[in-house]
């Protein structure tokens, strides 16, 4: 295995544990550490285990007694979690990234190790950990280094 392979797949396994360093308050954490699951699942091409994060997200999103989240971010993530394969999750997901995003702007996260992207090709934006090179979901193997990073969180 080559030297950037082999970085790329120690990136991609690191990505999901990340989440529980960046000191977020609930259901921040919660909810960024299964969403970042979700981006390494669709980033792999691997549909298992999508449902089950975003089903954690909604039980995050559903305890939480601030109610942090709208209404439409828990339903957004409703569809996540019904969706039945990688295509229809990687429609989802354009949908919940965009209102995580607006999440975060809306409470002014500054983490230093959230990353939003944007690929043009998608035209769809999404957060990774990753502040050296874009991680696409939406294209997977495909396309995965498709992206450029458009702001910190």
């Amino acid at each position: 295995m080559k030297l950037s392979s082999l970085l790329f797949v120690l990136v991609l396994t690191a990505t999901p544990a990340l989440a529980a360093n960046l000191g977020l308050s609930e259901p921040y954490e919660t909810v960024t550490e299964q969403y970042l699951i979700i981006h390494h699942k669709l980033i792999t091409d691997n549909f298992d285990g999508v449902t089950t994060a975003a089903q954690t997200i909604q039980q995050a999103v559903a305890a939480d007694p601030h109610k942090t989240f709208p209404p439409e971010f828990a339903q957004t993530v409703g569809q996540l979690a019904a969706a039945q394969d990688l295509h229809a999750a990687r429609q989802i997901f354009k949908t919940v990234s965009i209102q995580l995003i607006d999440a975060f702007k809306l409470a002014k996260i500054n983490t230093g190790s959230l990353h939003e992207v944007y690929c043009p090709l998608a035209n769809a934006y999404w957060v990774q950990s990753d502040p050296k090179m874009a991680h696409n979901p939406y294209f997977g193997k495909a396309r995965e280094n498709c992206g450029d990073t458009v702001a910190n969180f």
